[in-house]
This record gives structure tokens, C-alpha cells and sequence, in this order.
């Protein structure tokens, strides 16, 4: 791709050239040195009759350049004047471009290029520049996204493995549809991660028997059906919270009793800064969420306490029982905290991640269950019946990541389960584990044989024997028959699909024979980077780690991950037809990959109400 992802001929202008366009040419200035002399003492006069003038606010102050360092900066003035001779070009076309992915990425109205002011802007940058209709916006943004949209289809071509990840929008057209075949990708899906709603399994079953009948998927499609874990760890939250609804109510509407007058907001931060609170603020969040409200609550407890006694209106104070109950379920629920945010990340793998959280909830599960106080018991039962639900057996993807993580390997599975499961069922689990990575690997070893062998017949025309040259060899079968293999051809085309995969002891066992690797504390590991070095030594299995550990475990980033609440597309975007919905949400992501930008975390946040104190 060039530098620019799109021809700069998309954009242009059908109209009849304006005199303002003509100032769109190249502009060379060619004088001689006294001309070039005499307009650097005009422009020095013309600067100085500028310092003259009356700064306004927008005027960038002049640095006093008293530091040293400015000796190491080239300026321009103090060069030769001949130098300053430079070739500029303003392109109307590269603009029209710009401004469609701006438009994209920063969702804005196709008519904002209409706006009186952002034309008053573009020409006090530039007066060349022409004035763009809304029309001619809607068409650009158009052409940046097919144009954007042939390179990613020539990439997905180039593609054998695609794992695929997908979230359900709520909308008033109540339109749902995930296309396949407009990206030819539909015989290429290997496993679909979704969250649990039941059209989603129907999707999921329907596409993996299609699927199935064309022998695409890994182990008989064992491996195919991915439930997002973030949805489920919030699915058990929710279910726990339930038996502490009114405590909950109650620590919200307190924090809405500060925020609904400056002179009960005032009260609450006069008293904050009395006690030394370091926070500055208060988070009030909506019903859907469980991950903020409670602890920021905690920590102004003694506020609160004081704040009752000066506002008399104030009722929905907690008694001493209730402050306890809601430390408890804090501390009880940190640990679902940092297990979504381990998982819910998009920049590296998570399926060898999650079993050790996944494990550790268990276990604080069955702990609550046995010895905790009447009300936590009656939440982490409700919590238990839902994991029990999803994760009473073992979860293949997750285990198989595991093992695959050269810190971890069978270790890791042995500790989980034999700390979880009894005896006889950790058996049971260990063996379903390892007769499907063995047979998940003996497919890759296979589908490697396979390869070998179209080459090696691909190739078997062109050997040499001997001394004789390929010429020699090719005018030989041109004499007795195109079809006719030599001696060597065919001991080298026997040789690659037999002796070559007949292993003393395949590589999957020679890693996991090997010991595990010990990486240093609180410091990232690369699972994927490690398999990419020793990809020499585990030619065929590194192939396969590689595939494992790209599949999501998860549809949702972090900042979603708390919330209750579907996804909404606001009544504007929801009017707009499917192609227009895939063209501002594609091209969006896409540009915003190509100039580097990161997604706006506090759009995604926007749930979240942030009470500052004055």
C-alpha cells in the first residue's frame, strides 16, 4: 500500500476549474540572489512591522531562546537565502480524503462540511480550498471504504484460519445479520466466540453443521463454539447481587442525595476535606453496572456518616450491618474484577489466561458456600448454580490454551483440577484434555504431510539426476510421456509422505516432556513471541499454538464488561440503512488502525456519572 490507502483520483473534482483551484499548481520561485535578497529584506521589514502590532490573544509568544540548545536547531533565517527555495503543492483531492476518514473515525454528520465556520477555517489555512457538499462527503467516505475494503479482502484471501468474534447491537429496526460470503470467509471459520443468548447458539449450531458436512473444523467441531467468559462472569455477579438489592438501592440513592443540590455537594466536600479524603470525586453509575458505585462508596463511608447528621433529609444512610455487607461483597468481588479484565483484553492472547481466574472463582466459591455469613452463602450459591451451569466440566479451549503455554503446560491443568475436582473426576477431565490435543494434533500433522506431499509432486518433474540437467531431464519426458517419474522422483515423493513423519517421538511430546518455563514475576510474557522463536524446533506444533492461542475468549473489551445493559445504537444510526451502518463502523476501526488513533474510552464509559467535589 502507498502511502496514502487511497488514489487521490477517487476524490477529484468533476466540476469546472474555479479561480481558486488554480492556485492548486506548483509553485516555484526562481529568482536570482539579489531577488532573493530583495524579498528576504521585504519580508525581515514586513516581520517587523508585525512585532509592532498589538498581540491578540491567539498569537504564539516568541521564546526568549536563552538556553543553549537552541544552538543544536536549524533555523531557517540563518542560512544561505537560496536555500529556502522549496516546491509546494496544496491538493484539494488529498483534502477530500482526509476529511472522509476524519468523518469516520470521528462519526461525524456528512453536512458538518457545510458548517459556516469549518469552511472560515479551511480557507484561513488555505484560500485554494474548495468547498465540499455533504453529498460529495457521503461519496467519499463511500470510496474510502471499498477502496479500504478490497485490501482487506485480499488479505482475509491469503487467510486459511479465521476465528471469529460477534456482538449483538440493539436497535429499532430489529434487523440482525452477520455476513460471511461478501468476505469469502464462510468455509474459513474455525471457532465463533458469542455471548449465551439462545439465538446465538442457534447460529452457532446452524454454522457449524454446515461447516461439519465440509470436514473445516478442528476436532469434529469440539473446539467451534467459544461463550464469551466476561458475559458469564457478569451473568454470576448479577445473579449474586440480587440478594443484596435493597443495600445496593440504598448506596445509590445516597449518592444521589449528595449530587442533587450544589449546597448538599458543597456540605458533602466541606466534610471530605475536614476528614483529608484524598478522592476528589464521587462515581454514581447506572443499574446496569456492579463495579464502581460500591467502592468509591466505601471509601467516603465517614462523610457519609457525618453528612447524615447535618442534612436531616438524608434517610438512605446505611446502619453499621449494611457497611459490612457491602465491604464483604467488595472484597468478594474483586476477584471477578480482575479475572474480566485479565480476559477481556485485545491485544493479546487470553484463552492461556483464563483457567487459573476461572479456578480461583471456583474455589472462592465453595469457600463462601461452606463458611460465609447467611446472606453471602444465599449469593454464592445463586453465583455457584450459574458457574456450575457454563463450567461444571472442563473448557477445552481454555485448557488446550494452557497447555500451550510453555510456562504452564500439563502443570498448571494437574494443580487446577486435582485443587477442584475429586480424584476420580480430575482423572476423568485430564484424560478428556489430552485425547483431544492429541488428536487435535495429529490433524496438523496430517494437514503438514498433505502439503508436503502436493509440493514434492509439484516439483517432482523439475529433479535432477545425476549429472544430467533439467533441459536433459524435460526433453526426456517429452519423449516417453509428460505422466513418466524418474527413479529419485519417486523415491523423494515416497520418502517426503512416509520416513519423514515417522517420529521416534513427535513434538508434542518432546515439549511437554520438556520442563516448564520459569518467567520472572509481574513481568508480560509473550506465549505467542516465544513460539514464534522456537517455531524451528516445533515446526508443525508451533503452527498450531499459534492458531489456539489467536482465538478470543471474550466479545467484549474491559469497559463493557461490568454492564448488564445491551449494546444500543442511538435512534439516528439506527435509521440508516445495513451498507451505510457497515461503512462509518468498518471504515472507522479501519482508519483509526491506519493513522494509529485509539478508540474513545470515554464514549465507552459515558454510563459511568463522575460527581466532582467543589
Amino acid at each position: 500500500m502507498s502511502d496514502s490507502p487511497l488514489e487521490s483520483t477517487e476524490f477529484e473534482s468533476s466540476t469546472t476549474p474555479t479561480m481558486e483551484s488554480t492556485q492548486n499548481l506548483d509553485v516555484f520561485i526562481t529568482a536570482d540572489n539579489e531577488e532573493v535578497d530583495a524579498a528576504a529584506t521585504a519580508s525581515v521589514e514586513h516581520v517587523d512591522a508585525t512585532n509592532n502590532e498589538e498581540p491578540t490573544p491567539f498569537t504564539i509568544k516568541k521564546r526568549k531562546k536563552t538556553s543553549g540548545v537552541w544552538e543544536h536547531f536549524w533555523m531557517p533565517g540563518k542560512s544561505d537565502s537560496s536555500s529556502m527555495v522549496r516546491n509546494w503543492k496544496f491538493d484539494n483531492a488529498k483534502m477530500r480524503e482526509v476529511i472522509s476518514h476524519m468523518t469516520m473515525v470521528h462519526e461525524l454528520p456528512f453536512n458538518f462540511v457545510e458548517y459556516g465556520l469549518f469552511n472560515v477555517v479551511m480557507k484561513e489555512a488555505n484560500p485554494g480550498f474548495n468547498k465540499i457538499s455533504r453529498a460529495s462527503v457521503k461519496q467519499d467516505c463511500i470510496s474510502s471504504y471499498e477502496i479500504e475494503k478490497k485490501r482487506v479482502q485480499k488479505l482475509l484471501d491469503s487467510v486459511k484460519r479465521v476465528s471469529i468474534t460477534t456482538d449483538m447491537w440493539t436497535s429499532n429496526q430489529n434487523i440482525h445479520y452477520m455476513c460471511l460470503k461478501e468476505w469469502n470467509i464462510e468455509t474459513k471459520v474455525v471457532t465463533l466466540t458469542v455471548d449465551n443468548a439462545k439465538t446465538n447458539d442457534v447460529v452457532a449450531r446452524k454454522l457449524m453443521e454446515n461447516l461439519n458436512l465440509q470436514k473445516k473444523l478442528d476436532v469434529g467441531g469440539k473446539l467451534f463454539h467459544v461463550r464469551c467468559c466476561a458475559h458469564i462472569l457478569n451473568l454470576l455477579v448479577q445473579d449474586g447481587l440480587g440478594e443484596i438489592e435493597e443495600i445496593i438501592h440504598n448506596v445509590r440513592e445516597s449518592v444521589k442525595h449528595v449530587n442533587a443540590s450544589p449546597g448538599r455537594l458543597h456540605i458533602f466536600s466541606e466534610l471530605a476535606k475536614q476528614l483529608s479524603m484524598p478522592k476528589k470525586h464521587l462515581i454514581l453509575d447506572v443499574s446496569t453496572r456492579w463495579n464502581a458505585t460500591y467502592a468509591t462508596a466505601l471509601e467516603f463511608k465517614e462523610v457519609l456518616l457525618n453528612y447524615a447528621d447535618r442534612e436531616s433529609t438524608y434517610t438512605t444512610l446505611l446502619s453499621e450491618e449494611d457497611w459490612k455487607k457491602v465491604e464483604e461483597v467488595c472484597s468478594f468481588l474483586a476477584l471477578f474484577n480482575e479475572a474480566t479484565k485479565i480476559i477481556s483484553g485485545s491485544e493479546y492472547p487470553t484463552s492461556n489466561l483464563f483457567l487459573s481466574e476461572l479456578f480461583g472463582i471456583k474455589q472462592a466459591l465453595d469457600a463462601v458456600v461452606l463458611g460465609g455469613s447467611d446472606y453471602m452463602v444465599a449469593m454464592a450459591m445463586k453465583m455457584k448454580k450459574k458457574f456450575d451451569k457454563y463450567w461444571g466440566t472442563c473448557n477445552l479451549l481454555i485448557s488446550i490454551g494452557v497447555i500451550l503455554d510453555p510456562r504452564y503446560k500439563m502443570k498448571l491443568l494437574e494443580f487446577s483440577f486435582h485443587t477442584s475436582y475429586s480424584n476420580d473426576e480430575a482423572s476423568r477431565e485430564m484424560q478428556i484434555v489430552r485425547c483431544i490435543l492429541y488428536e487435535l494434533y495429529q490433524e496438523y500433522v496430517e494437514a503438514h504431510k498433505a502439503a508436503n506431499i502436493v509440493s514434492s509432486t509439484d516439483g517432482s518433474q523439475s529433479v535432477s539426476i545425476g549429472g544430467t540437467s533439467k533441459s536433459s531431464v524435460s526433453s526426456l519426458f517429452s519423449q516417453f510421456g509428460k505422466g513418466i517419474k524418474t527413479d529419485t522422483a519417486k523415491y523423494d515423493q515416497h520418502i517426503r509422505s512416509v520416513d519423514t513423519f515417522t517420529f521416534v517421538k513427535s513434538e508434542l511430546d518432546t515439549y511437554l516432556e520438556e520442563g516448564v518455563l520459569i518467567g520472572e514475576s509481574g513481568v508480560y510474557f509473550d506465549a505467542l513471541g516465544w513460539w514464534k522463536e522456537n517455531n524451528l524446533k516445533f515446526n508443525i506444533l508451533s503452527k498450531m499454538a499459534a492458531d489456539i492461542l489467536a482465538i478470543p475468549v471474550t466479545t467484549v473489551a474491559s469497559e463493557s464488561a461490568f454492564s448488564a445493559g445491551g449494546r444500543v445504537i442511538d435512534p439516528h444510526r439506527s435509521s440508516l440503512g445495513t451498507k451505510m451502518v457497515d461503512m462509518l463502523v468498518c471504515g472507522a476501526d479501519w482508519y483509526r488502525q491506519y493513522y494509529g488513533l485509539e478508540k474513545n474510552k470515554n464514549k465507552q464509559n459515558e454510563d459511568i456519572i463522575r460527581v466532582e467535589l467543589p
